[in-house]
């Protein structure tokens, strides 16, 4: 599992890959027909993806906002992506529970773009920036993001 201790560019990104994963292992399964399957990684899924959001918007951009002292910026762009792909998680969600899996893969197929989108944004972008402006203080940032790795959070 990932850690916080390498940066904020190394580990997001790499969680970023893992949701990526994630993402692959269900939409196998919903290909393949194989509703169980699919509920139960949907279920990782979701997690995964909650998990992710929540490091960044209850430690990352705040630390980043704390320390540059923008507001209104790219993390603010950040939360309204956040928004968007948790409206298109819901969605996917009625489906999986339904036992709709053409509708899992037809938002899915939406999501990933949003997705990709967003990714592009913070790792060319909030990412470095992050980097940057929390070396002195990554390793307070990491204590609090190890408790989301942990389960703790």
């Amino acid at each position: 599992m990932n850690t916080p201790q390498a940066g904020v560019y190394p580990f997001f990104s790499q969680d970023h890959r893992d949701c990526d994963v994630a993402w692959s292992a269900l939409e196998e399964a919903a290909s393949n027909d194989q509703l169980a399957e699919t509920r139960k990684l949907w279920e990782q899924y979701r997690t995964r993806m909650e998990r992710h959001f929540h490091m960044e918007e209850e430690v990352l951009f705040p630390a980043f906002e704390a320390a540059t002292g923008m507001r209104g910026g790219p993390t603010e762009v950040m939360r309204i992506e956040h928004g968007q792909m948790r409206s298109l998680l819901a969605q996917i969600g009625e489906h999986v529970e339904s036992g709709d899996l053409g509708g899992v893969l037809d938002h899915g197929d939406t999501l990933m773009m949003l997705i990709a989108q967003h990714n592009a944004k913070e790792e060319n972008m909030l990412y470095p920036m992050a980097d940057n402006a929390l070396h002195a203080g990554w390793e307070a940032v990491a204590v609090q993001l190890q408790a989301y790795v942990d389960g703790s959070r």
